[in-house]
């Protein structure tokens, strides 16, 4: 299978469109991209870090993209309501994978200087930041001899445009930023996504990522996310997934992690068909941490997997990974995570634990924890468990009057509210539990409150 050809021969028809709706930054490591795409095609499974999701069967269909940069005919602001309730936020949305220009409310909690915006607009009025950092991170060679990732040369190679987020040196945020990335189109569509968030030195922040998806058309989304932390910063990254059978996500994240900055990425997964999430982070400063959580809810047959890596390249660094599945019908989850001890980065500390939910017998959970260490003055641990409901706490729950329903929804939530309690957005977690319980209840189909995800009948009632 050679999946990857019909990009390449995109890429070669229509170059000219490609760097006409985009921009010099972008651009530029188009040709090499192509390039390295070529050689060594999408990734497989017997590509280790794919091993659980084959990239080359999932790009291989033929989906529509938006090259000419057609703006979509619906205002998202007015359209799309999907903020979380009681949560103040600045709000802005990515329609397929073109940013939205955001109004004037959605800017009054940012503090002087913050940039969100396209990477385009940036690029005319601010193009030394993009000359710096767009595409640093990506552009590593993070797989350890075994070539760059080919799902994010592809990104790179067909990418025209994304979201800049730029906090400067002693920002702090006010309150969060959310983006909402809405899946809209009337045919099967490719989205191609780019992200660029760069936290200068002593900056407190968080940002809030949700994925939806309008109609019942298949979507398969590319993600590259790079995230540059500056010395003492502190950015919180949560990502809340609500779409649909038909949607397939290949998303990546990638950290640059200076001396004692903090970077906490927490993903929740609650409905999808396929998704697939890779972070790799960089601890480059003395002192750096990385804190990595995930909490998945999967049934029917759904796929889920993370991949994750932790590189400790300096001494006295902290990293932690705590993922969590419940699964259910046919679903299948799988995590591999790698924490990775330079030679010479003594002193670090490093905790890593999958643990896995069966709630049918046709579920599937695969765990791969690993370390690899060449400094010997560490403490790194690593744990993976994978069973059923604890029958004993089920049965003392049915003989104090607690139904059997009742008591798998209160078992099954008490088992990812560790993850849920990472979040320190208070109405945000109150939030995500409340979706959690409908999720387990069956309720959870599609976000509540969106022009979008109301049925016609549903409309009529209002």
């Amino acid at each position: 299978m050679n999946s990857h050809q019909q990009y390449l021969d995109l890429y070669e028809a229509h170059l000219s469109l490609l760097a006409q709706g985009s921009c010099a930054a972008l651009n530029a490591p188009r040709a090499e991209a192509a390039r390295l795409l070529a050689l060594q095609g999408l990734p497989g499974r017997k590509v280790e870090r794919y091993k659980y999701t084959s990239a080359e069967e999932a790009f291989a269909p033929d989906y529509g993209m938006n090259l000419k940069r057609l703006m979509p005919n619906v205002n998202p602001y007015e359209a799309y309501k999907c903020n979380v309730p009681n949560l103040s936020t600045s709000l802005f949305f990515v329609v397929n994978d073109t940013p939205y220009p955001a109004p004037a409310c959605s800017r009054t909690l940012l503090p002087e200087g913050v940039i969100v915006d396209s990477l385009c607009h940036v690029a005319a009025t601010r193009p030394d930041l993009l000359d710096r950092y767009y595409n640093q991170a990506a552009a590593t060679d993070r797989d350890f001899r075994t070539g760059h990732d080919g799902v994010t040369l592809l990104n790179t190679m067909l990418a025209q445009d994304g979201l800049f987020i730029y906090l400067p040196k002693g920002t702090e945020l006010k309150a969060p930023i959310q983006v909402v990335n809405v899946s809209a189109a009337r045919m099967d569509t490719l989205s191609i996504r780019r992200v660029l968030i760069v936290a200068e030195a002593n900056v407190k922040g968080s940002i809030l990522f949700c994925d939806h998806v309008e109609g019942t058309a298949r979507y398969l989304t590319t993600q590259v996310v790079e995230v540059f932390a500056g010395t003492d910063s502190q950015l919180n990254l949560y990502s809340i997934e609500e779409t649909h059978s038909n949607n397939t996500r290949f998303s990546t994240l990638y950290a640059e992690c200076e001396a004692r900055s903090q970077v906490s990425v927490d993903g929740i997964t609650l409905t999808c068909g396929q998704s697939r999430n890779r972070i790799d982070v960089r601890l480059k400063g003395e002192e750096a941490k990385a804190e990595l959580y995930g909490a998945v809810i999967a049934d029917a047959e759904q796929r889920v997997d993370h991949n994750l890596l932790v590189e400790h390249l300096v001494p006295k660094c902290t990293s932690e990974m705590l993922y969590k599945y419940v699964l259910d019908g046919k679903s299948t989850g799988a995590f591999a995570g790698k924490v990775y001890v330079a030679p010479g980065a003594q002193q670090t500390a490093s905790l890593q634990t999958n643990a896995n939910l069966c709630a049918s017998d046709d579920a599937r959970a695969y765990s791969q924890p690993m370390l690899e260490i060449y400094a010997d003055d560490v403490k790194c641990n690593h744990g993976s468990t994978v069973g059923k409901l604890d029958e004993t706490a089920l049965f003392y729950m049915r003989q104090r009057g607690i139904p059997e329903s009742e008591a798998r929804l209160l078992l099954q939530h008490a088992f990812v509210n560790e993850v849920l309690r990472h979040v320190q957005i208070p109405h945000l977690y109150e939030r995500l539990s409340h979706l959690v319980e409908l999720r387990f209840q069956g309720e959870l189909n599609r976000c509540k409150g969106c022009k979008m995800c109301k049925s016609p009948a549903e409309d009529r009632t209002k």
